[in-house]
Formats: structure tokens, C-alpha cells, sequence
């Protein structure tokens, strides 16, 4: 999710399915959980609050995900009291380190060799939809962030590429 999503992984963690909007394609985020306290709590920033965008496979894949715990709590006779996306019946919510781990195990059975980390799947996201040409404010949004600043700092990279090929367009215009 963290790919197709971009979230934050205490944005990730606070979810809950209804914050999952399966018809219209959309998830809402406006929490966090932080693994350290063991709590939710409103985000740092209003920007933080916003809706997201999610690709039918996505939403295929969550529905899937959906109907399988519920079908697991009910067999181990569990209740999901926050009705939490990512719930695991014996610790509760996951923290940044297990889906670390989970991330790096998954990886190693598809033979890649990464130090790809949550945090890194946020920053592949924000890299390939300004690579693929989302005008900066939308990623900026999308993001969580106030303004294109935090983007312009952490994708410069990505914008300069994308820079470069504006300026082929340009002269190809002008010429």
C-alpha cells in the first residue's frame, strides 16, 4: 500500500476500512499512529488530512484483504475494535520496524536485493509520479505537504530530469 499510496507508515497504520472509499476509489487519511506511545493522534499538519487516490487493483487487493481477516478474526473469535486495515490479532498494530522487516522478507523471495525500507516506498511514489509528469502541487498534495518546498528537497533529483526534458519540448516548440 505504501507504493500505490505514498502514506506515511503511522498514516498507513491508522487506517481503518472506513476510511476506505471502494466505490469511489479513494482513501482518506487524517491520523496516525505512533508505534512508539502506542497511540493515535491527529496529524502534525492540516495538509496531513486528505484524500488519496487508489487504483481499482489496489482496491481489489484491500477488498481481498478485508474478507480474509474478517473471515480469520471470526474463526479465532476476535473482535477488531478499531476496525484497523493493518491488525495483527496478536500484537495489535504493527509498528515501523515489523513492516520493515515484512517488507525486507518479501523482497528477499522475490530475489531483490534492496534496502528498500516503508519510508523508501513513500519516496518511490512521490519519485515516479513526478517522473511521469503530475504537476509538482498535486504530488505536493497527495504527499501531505504545505507547499512544493519538502518536494523540491527531497525529489530534486527526480525534477531535474524531468526539467531537462521539459527544455526538449520547449526548443522543440520554439523551433
Amino acid at each position: 500500500m505504501l507504493f500505490k499510496t505514498g502514506l506515511r507508515v503511522g498514516e498507513a497504520l491508522a487506517l481503518t476500512w472506513d476510511d476506505v472509499n471502494f466505490e469511489d476509489l479513494e482513501i482518506k487519511t487524517y491520523r496516525r499512529f505512533s508505534g512508539d506511545k502506542g497511540t493515535f493522534s491527529p496529524p502534525k499538519t492540516k495538509t496531513s488530512i486528505r484524500t488519496i487516490p487508489i487504483s481499482q487493483s489496489l482496491a481489489l487487493i484491500l477488498r481481498r484483504l478485508k474478507d480474509d481477516q474478517q473471515a480469520m478474526l471470526k474463526n479465532l473469535k476476535i473482535v477488531n475494535i478499531n476496525n484497523q486495515i493493518f491488525y495483527d490479532y496478536r500484537y495489535g498494530v504493527s509498528s515501523n520496524s515489523a513492516i520493515n522487516k515484512s517488507l525486507r522478507n518479501v523482497l528477499h523471495l522475490l530475489n531483490i536485493d534492496s534496502k528498500m525500507t516503508a519510508i523508501g516506498a513513500r519516496h518511490t511514489y512521490g519519485s515516479y509520479l513526478l517522473a511521469k509528469g503530475v504537476d509538482i502541487w498535486v504530488v505536493a498534495r497527495l504527499m501531505g505537504h504545505k507547499d512544493i518546498t519538502q518536494l523540491l528537497e527531497t525529489y530534486g533529483h527526480v525534477l531535474t530530469e524531468v526539467i531537462n526534458k521539459e527544455y526538449e519540448t520547449v526548443r522543440s516548440l520554439v523551433s
